[in-house]
C-alpha cells in the first residue's frame, strides 16, 4: 500500500521569502495535493519551481538545495504529514546589478587574442570594442534587457541571451556573473562576450519538379549579408529560374515547354518598426521587421505573365518559440499579362471558360494580413500530447475602394475601380487550423487535424483572385484525390484548375501512426473535406455552399502510408483511396470498392501531412 500525503504545509523562516510565496499562492498552485501518493518526483518538481520563482524576482543564488522537507511517517496508517522549510543555512539573498559590461568581437579561438582598441559608455553599458567595432551600441542596448541598479531577474537574463544570440551576425554568446558583497548589499557584475559570425554568405539550390507528370528543373542562387549597417541587419538578394517540359497534347491549349525566372530582395531589421505597443512587445518578444520586393516572369508559348510583390512584415515570437505572430502592414501584389497568343485568347473567350479567363486577367491587390501560430509541445501527463493552432486573417482593397469613392474615381466598363488601369481586388479572408497528436507509448500515436477557411469578395470584386482561393485534394489534404481535383461541392473532376477551386474550405483528418522499427513508421488515415463557393457561378454548378446540403458533399478518403524518419527529415509515401465521392450521383457516392483507376492516388512528400 503506497504512502499518501495527509497534510502539506510550507513554513519558511525568512519573512520576505515567506511573503513572496504567500502572495503567489504557491500552496494552492502546488502539484503536491493531499491524498496524492508520496512521490519523490513531485517533491523535486516543487523545490525546483519555488527556487525558479525566487530567481525570477532577484534571488540569484536560490537553488533547490535551499529547501528541504520534513516528512512525518509515524502515523501508522500509510500517511505522511509533509512540511517544506528552508535549510538551516544562510538564506538566499536578493541581488542587484552593479555593472554591465559587453565585450564585442571577442573570440576565444582568435590568434592573436582580443585586442581592445575602444571603449564606449552607452546608457549604463560599458562596451569594449576590438578593431571591427562589431555592432552599434544602440543595438546592444536594445537587446540587453538587464538594467544597472535593478534586481536580478532570471527571466530578463534568459530573454537577453535569446535576443542577442538570435542576431544573425553573432556566432557565439557567453554570459558570466560575478558576485560582489558591499556591506549589507549583494551585487552582481554582468559580462556578456559576443563572437562575430560569418557576415557574408552564398547559397545555391537545385530542385527537380513533377507537376501532374510534367518534369522540370529549378535552380536558385542567393547572396546574404548579415550585418549590413552594423546592426545585425540581414540583406538577401536571390535569383531563381525554372524550366518545365510539358507534354504535348492535341486536345490541350497549353502544351509547350515553358520557363520562368525571377529576382527578389529583402532586408530584415532585428527590431520592431511598428509604432504601436513597441516597448511592450520588445520587452516580451524577439522581433524583426522585414521589407521585400519580388519580380517574376512566367513565359510560355501562349502567354507571358509577370508577378510583382511589395511587402512590409513585422514579426515577433515568444522567448520559448511557442508563439509566433506576423503582421503584413503593406502587402501589394500586381499580376499582369503583357503578351497573349491569339489562339489562347480565343480559347479564353469560348463559352464555359469564364472562370479560366478570370484566372488569367491582370489583377492588383493591396491589403494587410495577420497570422498567429501557437505551438504547445509536450502537454499533459508524461508530455504525450502535442498541439498547434494557427489563425490567419486578410483584408484587401478597402482603402483603395474608400479612396476611389471619396475622390469620385471613374469606373471601368465592368463597373470596377482601377489602379494602373487594372481593377483591384477587394475581399476578406480568414483561416483557422488546429492539429494535435497524442502518443500512447513509444510506438503508437494518434494525430488529428481540423482546418476551416472562408474568403468573401465584395464591392469591387465579384470573385476572389485565383491565387487566394482554396483547393482540395493532394498529399496534405483529402488524400484519394489529386491536388486541386476535388470540388467545389459536387463539381466533377474536370482537371481544370480554374474551376476546381472555392471560397470556403473544410478539412478534417485522423491518422494512426505505428513505429515499426527505428527509422520506419506505418500509418493508416481517414481524411474528409471539400471546398465550396460563396456565390453561384455559372461554370461551377453544384459548387455553392448551402447549410441544408453541405454535409452531404463532404468527400471522404482513406489509405495507408509508409514514413522513413531520419530525424532531420521525414520521407513520406501515402496511398489514398476514395471512400465517398460527392461528385457522383447520390446512390453511387460510396466508391470504396470501385476500381482503383481514377479513384485512388499515390503521394510522395516530405514531412508529415499536419
Amino acid at each position: 500500500e503506497p504512502y499518501r500525503i495527509r497534510d502539506y504545509d510550507i513554513s519558511i523562516s525568512d519573512e520576505w521569502i515567506d511573503t513572496v510565496l504567500s502572495l503567489r499562492n504557491i500552496k494552492k498552485r502546488s502539484e503536491i495535493k493531499e491524498g496524492d501518493p508520496f512521490s519523490m518526483e513531485t517533491l523535486e518538481k516543487e523545490r525546483a519551481s519555488i527556487s525558479q520563482i525566487l530567481r525570477h524576482i532577484g534571488y540569484y543564488t536560490a537553488t533547490e538545495d535551499n529547501f528541504r522537507y520534513l516528512a512525518d511517517t509515524s502515523l501508522m496508517s500509510n500517511q505522511v504529514d509533509l512540511q517544506l522549510i528552508l535549510k538551516d543555512t544562510i538564506a538566499p539573498r536578493m541581488h542587484y546589478i552593479r555593472n554591465i559590461k559587453v565585450i564585442s568581437g571577442y573570440d576565444p579561438f582568435d590568434e592573436p587574442p582580443f585586442k581592445l582598441v575602444d571603449s564606449v559608455e552607452y546608457k549604463d553599458l560599458s562596451i569594449l570594442y576590438d578593431s571591427t567595432h562589431f555592432l552599434r551600441p544602440s543595438v546592444l542596448r536594445r537587446n540587453i534587457l538587464m538594467e544597472k541598479g535593478e534586481r536580478y531577474s532570471d527571466i530578463r537574463d534568459k530573454q537577453s541571451y535569446n535576443l542577442v544570440n538570435s542576431l544573425g551576425s553573432i556566432s557565439r554568446t557567453n554570459v558570466q556573473y560575478s558576485t560582489v558583497n558591499e556591506g549589507d548589499s549583494a551585487l552582481l557584475d554582468y559580462k556578456i562576450y559576443l563572437t562575430e559570425g560569418n557576415i557574408h554568405g552564398i547559397q545555391t539550390g537545385i530542385d527537380g519538379t513533377n507537376k501532374a507528370g510534367n518534369l522540370g528543373i529549378a535552380a536558385n542562387i542567393s547572396y546574404n549579408h548579415y550585418n549590413l549597417f552594423n546592426g545585425a541587419e540581414h540583406w538577401n538578394i536571390k535569383l531563381r529560374g525554372a524550366y518545365e517540359f510539358v507534354k504535348k497534347s492535341t486536345d490541350e491549349v497549353l502544351s509547350e515547354n515553358y520557363y520562368e525566372f525571377g529576382i527578389g530582395t529583402s532586408l530584415i531589421f532585428p527590431q520592431l518598426h511598428l509604432p504601436l505597443f513597441r516597448e511592450y512587445i520588445t520587452n516580451r518578444y524577439t522581433t524583426t521587421s522585414e521589407y521585400s520586393i519580388n519580380f517574376d516572369i512566367q513565359r510560355r508559348v501562349d502567354y507571358t505573365r509577370n508577378f510583382f510583390n511589395l511587402n512590409w512584415k513585422e514579426r515577433f515570437s515568444s522567448p520559448n518559440g511557442n508563439v509566433m505572430q506576423t503582421y503584413s502592414i503593406i502587402d501589394i501584389n500586381y499580376v499582369m499579362m503583357p503578351k497573349i497568343s491569339q489562339k489562347f485568347d480565343e480559347y479564353l473567350k469560348e463559352p464555359g471558360n469564364e472562370l479560366t479567363r478570370f484566372s488569367y486577367e491582370d489583377i492588383f491587390t493591396a491589403g494587410i494580413n495577420y497570422s498567429i501560430v501557437l505551438s504547445m509541445p509536450n502537454q499533459g501527463k508524461f508530455g504525450r500530447r502535442q498541439s498547434s493552432f494557427r489563425f490567419f486573417a486578410e483584408s484587401s482593397g478597402n482603402l483603395l475602394y474608400w479612396g476611389s469613392e471619396l475622390f469620385k474615381a471613374t469606373k471601368s466598363e465592368s463597373g470596377q475601380y482601377q489602379v494602373l488601369n487594372n481593377p483591384f481586388a477587394q475581399f476578406l479572408k480568414g483561416d483557422i487550423d488546429f492539429a494535435q497528436t497524442f502518443r500512447f507509448d513509444a510506438k503508437n500515436t494518434i494525430a488529428g487535424h481540423l482546418g476551416l477557411g472562408m474568403a468573401y469578395p465584395y464591392n469591387n470584386s465579384k470573385i476572389m483572385p485565383f491565387e487566394k482561393r482554396y483547393f482540395a485534394g493532394g498529399p496534405n489534404n483529402v488524400r484519394g484525390w489529386n491536388t486541386r481535383h476535388l470540388g467545389p461541392g459536387t463539381v466533377k473532376d474536370t482537371s481544370n484548375l480554374a474551376t476546381q477551386v472555392g471560397d470556403i474550405n473544410l478539412i478534417m483528418s485522423l491518422e494512426y501512426r505505428y513505429k515499426w522499427i527505428k527509422y520506419i513508421e506505418l500509418a493508416a488515415f481517414v481524411d474528409a473535406g471539400n471546398v465550396w463557393t460563396v456565390k453561384e457561378y455559372e461554370n461551377q454548378p453544384g459548387g455553392h455552399f448551402k447549410f441544408s446540403s453541405f454535409y452531404e458533399q463532404i468527400a471522404v478518403g482513406c489509405g495507408i502510408g509508409l514514413r522513413i524518419d531520419l530525424g532531420f527529415i521525414v520521407i513520406r509515401f501515402d496511398g489514398g483511396k476514395r471512400l465517398y465521392d460527392p461528385a457522383e450521383a447520390k446512390s453511387e457516392r460510396f466508391v470504396l470498392f470501385d476500381k482503383f483507376k481514377g479513384n485512388a492516388a499515390f503521394y510522395f512528400a516530405i514531412g508529415y501531412p499536419f
